[in-house]
């Protein structure tokens, strides 16, 4: 029995389906889910090998490195603080919740969590009062 999961299984019956007498309000719903899953399988595999390829060791290049980006960087908004974590994980070619978890693991939780940053500012605000 062959996996229908595969990208080549997927692949082959897209084909077919372009090509049947489907409704084409049907066939436009099958074909935009045999596109997404394909797309899912591709990003699985990609994860997949971006996690192989990076051990899920850091290595002490790699905190070096996470360090000086985020040194002094305070998140200013949710889209500030993932904008950070893509622009790093990109350079690290890790994923971007292993960048996430290791920077607050680290202490740099403010840098990429804005909820962190914001209740720290908080808690400041508050101590001057």
């Amino acid at each position: 029995m062959r996996d229908v999961h595969t990208p080549a299984a997927i692949r082959s019956t897209l084909q077919y389906i372009v090509g049947s007498d489907l409704p084409a309000g049907h066939k436009a719903t099958v074909i935009e889910a045999l596109t997404d899953a394909l797309r899912k399988q591709q990003s699985d595999d990609t994860r997949r090998l971006l996690d192989d390829e990076a051990g899920g060791q850091w290595q002490s290049h790699e905190l070096t490195e996470l360090d000086s980006h985020l040194e002094g960087q305070v998140a200013k908004s949710w889209q500030h603080a993932d904008e950070i974590v893509m622009r790093i994980a990109g350079q690290l070619h890790r994923r971007r919740d292993d960048v996430r978890e290791k920077a607050i693991e680290r202490g740099f939780g403010t840098s990429v969590n804005f909820a962190l940053a914001k209740a720290k500012a908080a808690a400041a605000t508050h101590e001057q009062d």
